[in-house]
């Protein structure tokens, strides 16, 4: 072989005599030769990674977690918006942290788990929260729902330690995943608006109606890991916008730019002529309206929804559930079909919706059993430990899916077994044990003397403290009257420096002469607005 003039002379005969040697002489082979370097980095490498999650282990170990029992108001009139007013609120947890911290003091994201609970048809709100953010949590719930209670309780899955395979219990859960992209939007609860008589069709009441018909020996568990987005997530939902637009980011034009631009420079031709407004170089706004317009109506309704999704603050999430109960008692069609059909109903047809993940328990072909208790265990296991990183991770989702996924209950919503505050007595929902087993009317319209309804109507106090005398840290609830107390007194005294605020502002404004027109947006205010 001659290169640049010089007769080279290769022997390559030692491949041929490398090729006859056992597996294991080559392999000894390529490694004394500067294999051994990839084995040193990847040494490095693992060794770093481990360090890195020890440091977040010991992070996590000096974080303490409570838990929180929400109890809805009596007669909420409040629709989601409430809710995604709470999360925006729960977005002050953000903290931004440097390369030193992540590493080296292995400190992250710390977030919150948005649970309902359902025992033996009995359904609870849960927030998990840092105790830092506690008061974070109750500021912004009592912020929007000043009637609600919130006790402070312990975790209900903390006396669960079951292993599979179990004679006694059974188990399925998944983890809820994005069919799409998580820029693409789920359906909203605004899209569950009557156009015509503004009705609002709760979407959380197919999922409260079938946690709330299991029974006694069953349970629900939905848990929805929610912790504050960075800021540049959104910039791979507005690199998807410009590729439906057709709009070439680095800046490069080619020939269908040049045909899509020839409507846009005739208009602004027309516009110079008649009325002497300049041409002008292209205007990147100007080319989005024009191809918007050109656009078929599946995706302009899918740039329209990533737009909206990506200008509202996010949370990186992870969604999933489980069902369990008694084998006796286990009743998949409703716990596992029910909820899955309940969840259909947050897909839109183009954009985004839920399906189950590779965390499920579900197995096929070969091993059914054994694999399948592998699942069952691992699947409780995050599930208990609320661990976000299985499957794919975490998706992004902004406060408005969220408020969608976790609301509590609109008036109009029937479900019987949700705690609600200062309910009254009423018929037993469906599913409830009764002491007495005499039928109950369909209507009654006079009712009988009290002694003679408890033969009839078996009694069930709404009103009651199941999940608090079970669960709460303080059974007396004094604690967390006077921590509402003090909230609430903290809350007021916020809202009444904002007023006074406002009116000094309002007060130092110069005074503007009637006589004299003037363009002053807030003029027309005037000066003796009442204020507390």
């Amino acid at each position: 072989m001659e290169i640049f003039g010089v007769q080279l002379n290769l022997d390559w005969s030692w491949i041929d005599n490398l090729g006859s040697q056992p597996l294991y002489a080559i392999a000894w082979h390529f490694f004394v030769n500067g294999g051994w370097i990839l084995f040193v980095v990847a040494g490095l490498w693992g060794a770093w990674k481990n360090f890195v999650y020890w440091r977040q282990g010991v992070y996590v170990g000096k974080q303490t977690f409570v838990f929180l029992a929400i109890d809805i108001p009596k007669n909420n009139l409040q629709t989601p918006r409430a809710v995604e007013n709470i999360f925006s609120a729960l977005a002050g947890a953000h903290q931004p942290l440097d390369w030193h911290e992540k590493t080296f003091k292995g400190e992250f994201q710390l977030g919150f788990s948005l649970e309902i609970v359902s025992i033996d048809g009995f359904i609870q709100f849960i927030i998990q929260t840092p105790v830092q953010f506690r008061n974070l949590v109750e500021a912004a719930v009592y912020s929007q729902y000043p009637e609600a209670e919130i006790t402070e309780t312990t975790d209900y899955l903390a006396d669960i330690n079951i292993k599979f395979p179990n004679d006694e219990y059974n188990l399925w859960g998944a983890d809820l995943v994005f069919t799409r992209e998580d820029y693409y939007p789920l359906k909203t609860y605004k899209e569950f608006q009557e156009e015509l008589d503004k009705e609002f069709k709760d979407p959380m009441a197919a999922l409260l109606e079938v946690m709330s018909k299991i029974g006694p020996g069953e349970q629900i568990w939905i848990q929805l890991l929610a912790y504050p987005a960075d800021i540049g997530w959104e910039k791979k939902g507005l690199k998807a916008v410009n590729k439906m637009l057709g709009i070439d980011e680095n800046g490069k034009r080619n020939m269908l730019d040049k045909i899509g631009d020839a409507p846009l420079s005739a208009l602004n031709l027309v516009g110079e002529q008649l009325l002497g407004m300049p041409a002008g170089e292209d205007d990147k706004k100007d080319k989005e309206k024009m191809n918007m317009m050109f656009l078929p109506p599946k995706e302009k309704r899918e740039v329209d929804a990533i737009l909206e999704k990506v200008d509202k603050i996010s949370f990186k999430c992870k969604y999933r559930y489980i069902y369990y109960g008694k084998k006796e008692v286990f009743k998949k069609g409703l716990g596992v079909s029910g909820v899955m059909g309940a969840m259909k109903q947050f897909g839109a047809t183009g954009l985004n919706s839920l399906k189950p993940g590779k965390n499920k328990t579900q197995t096929k072909l070969w091993m059914k059993k054994p694999r399948m208790n592998i699942k069952q265990n691992r699947i409780f296991a995050v599930f208990k430990k609320r661990y976000p990183e299985t499957c794919d991770g975490t998706q992004l989702m902004n406060v408005e899916e969220l408020a969608t996924l976790y609301h509590f209950p609109y008036i109009e919503v029937k479900t019987p077994l949700v705690k609600q505050i200062e309910s009254t007595r009423a018929r037993a929902p469906i599913g409830l044990p009764m002491e007495d087993k005499k039928s109950i009317p369909d209507e009654i319209e006079e009712l009988p003397p009290m002694d003679e309804q408890e033969k009839i109507i078996p009694v069930v106090d709404y009103d009651n403290d199941y999940f608090e005398q079970r669960f709460a840290v303080d059974k007396s609830g004094e604690a967390d009257r006077e921590r509402k107390a003090k909230i609430m007194k903290e809350l007021n005294i916020q809202k009444k420096v904002d007023k006074a605020v406002v009116k000094e502002e309002l007060e130092n404004e110069a005074p503007i002469s009637v006589d004299e027109p003037s363009d002053d947006v807030g003029s027309d205010i005037p000066n003796n607005l009442p204020f507390e």
